[in-house]
């Protein structure tokens, strides 16, 4: 279905497609932070928790974005043409 010049469902099949690929990187920071700690380089293994973090805040705001675009919360209005000099 297209809405506002848009095929909705393609591009929702396009989030979730972002979100596995990030999902991806989240559980390969995971991992990483648990080697580096493991191997006692606790600074690098905070970076990455850090990271790890990043990511998650990252597929909440993409669940974000596809909720709103089921929602189609904003409309989009006529567009305007104004004569520039």
């Amino acid at each position: 279905m297209c809405n506002n010049g848009v095929n909705t469902a393609q591009f929702e099949t396009m989030i979730d497609l972002l979100d596995d690929h990030v999902a991806l990187e989240y559980r390969w920071a995971h991992k990483m932070t648990h080697t580096a700690g493991d191997a006692g380089f606790s600074r690098a293994s905070n970076s990455l928790h850090e990271a790890q973090a990043l990511l998650a805040d990252v597929r909440a705001l993409l669940d974000e974005a596809k909720a709103n675009l089921e929602s189609n919360d904003v409309p989009l209005g006529e567009p305007t043409v104004k004569l520039m000099q």
